[in-house]
């Protein structure tokens, strides 16, 4: 589709005519419809302050006018190559369908997996009988294809904002205790997040060479749950560590997602010594699980191997993030 094509399918399903829109997008009476001609008919482009414009009028995202044109199926082929290199896009076909088939556990990817998931619920929840309701369920998801994925990040914008608004204050509260200053209590301080209830995925980032980020990802709603006080005091001490660590010179980068377990908050930590935490906070997390039912030499064994590892990590955050990430 051309831009021209664009904004014609986009006013179309607003029911809007080409005047129409020509004066919500500010031109004159006498010019209003020949301008959106013009630009229906590509024989002029907007600039970008009237792209704007139209942009607000059709009340859609901005990519839905981008200047993005796939012309023919050799530019869809040569789009399907670049993401299966990379995004590892795989192919697959049987007698009935050719698949598409991007996994689902790839954290570099989360956000692009949390729009095909969106995707994914808007159309499994389209009607399939043709009738009014049916017509009517489908213009509703043209429009929210057309403002895609604007309604998303909004969504996300108010959950972090929300996060931001009952953590902050905590935060601010603990200004005064002590701060973080060996890696070791930072892994104790994430195995209380993990007994206050709080689930954590954990994942990495590969940067480059030596230059390695760890992921931990938490959900939204269980952050939010003003029941869990032993929640709010762990969590509130996890960003109290990173904010001391971010001083210490570590970057992180917060990010939001959504997929069926619900909307989520990822931290990314840009420090390669972190990412080794990965298996030793899946496994802490299972034994938070079966710890009511294993016997009392296995729970031994596991606290004596987590102090094992604890000793291992007994270094000192400042000098080491001063080390490693002064590289980067």
């Amino acid at each position: 589709m051309t831009l021209g094509d664009k904004i014609r399918k986009y006013r179309t399903l607003q029911d809007m005519t080409q005047k129409d829109l020509g004066l919500k997008a500010g031109f004159s009476a006498a010019t209003a419809d020949s301008r959106i001609r013009k630009y229906e008919k590509d024989i002029m482009a907007p600039k970008d302050d009237i792209r704007q414009k139209l942009i607000e009028a059709l009340d859609v995202d901005p990519s839905a006018l981008s200047d993005i044109n796939i012309e023919s199926y050799e530019d869809i082929m040569q789009v399907l190559f670049l993401l299966e290199d990379e995004l590892g896009l795989e192919i697959e076909r049987n007698d009935e369908t050719t698949s598409l088939i991007l996994k689902n556990d790839n954290p570099g990817h989360a956000i692009l997996l949390s729009y095909l998931y969106a995707w994914y619920v808007q159309k499994k929840n389209l009607p399939d009988e043709d009738n009014e309701a049916s017509f009517s369920a489908h213009t509703q998801y043209e429009k929210w294809q057309a403002r895609f994925p604007r309604d998303l990040k909004e969504f996300w914008n108010e959950q972090r904002t929300a996060v931001g608004n009952f953590y902050n204050p905590l935060v601010h509260d603990a200004a005064n205790e002590p701060k973080v200053s060996r890696l070791s209590k930072f892994l104790v301080d994430i195995r209380a997040l993990i007994q206050s209830g709080i689930s954590i995925n954990a994942d990495t980032k590969y940067y480059g060479v030596g230059d390695i980020g760890l992921i931990l990802s938490f959900t939204v709603s269980e952050l939010l749950n003003s029941d869990n006080k032993d929640c709010h005091k762990a969590f509130t001490k996890f960003l109290c560590d990173i904010n001391t660590m971010n001083g210490y010179g570590m970057p992180y980068y917060i990010d939001m997602y959504s997929n069926e377990s619900g909307t989520k908050i990822s931290y990314t930590l840009r420090w390669s010594a972190l990412p080794a935490f990965k298996n030793t906070i899946y496994k802490m997390q299972e034994h938070e699980i079966q710890k009511e039912t294993l016997p009392d030499f296995e729970i031994d064994l596991f606290e004596k191997t987590l102090s094992s590892d604890l000793k291992m990590y007994d270094l000192d955050l400042k000098e080491e993030i001063k080390i490693s990430c002064n590289k980067n």
